[in-house]
């Protein structure tokens, strides 16, 4: 009977520590594709090239844009 008690409690602490382990994996595995579309979108973001260009400024000091 006692026998059977230590196995339950060890089937226990060795299935949370799984669960741990899983959901840890998890994270980690979306923290990378995260970190991942970041970079490609800053290289993305690194080769655009600039929407506008300012050319010249109105007598109102307003900026005008050439496209």
């Amino acid at each position: 009977m006692d026998n059977a008690a230590i196995l339950v409690a060890t089937a226990a602490v060795l299935s949370v520590w799984i669960a741990i382990f899983i959901y840890l994996w998890r994270i980690d595995a979306a923290a990378r594709a995260l970190r991942r579309e970041l970079e490609r979108e800053r290289e993305r973001n690194e080769t655009a090239a600039p929407a506008a260009i300012v050319s010249r400024v109105h007598d109102s000091g307003e900026p005008v844009e050439r496209r």
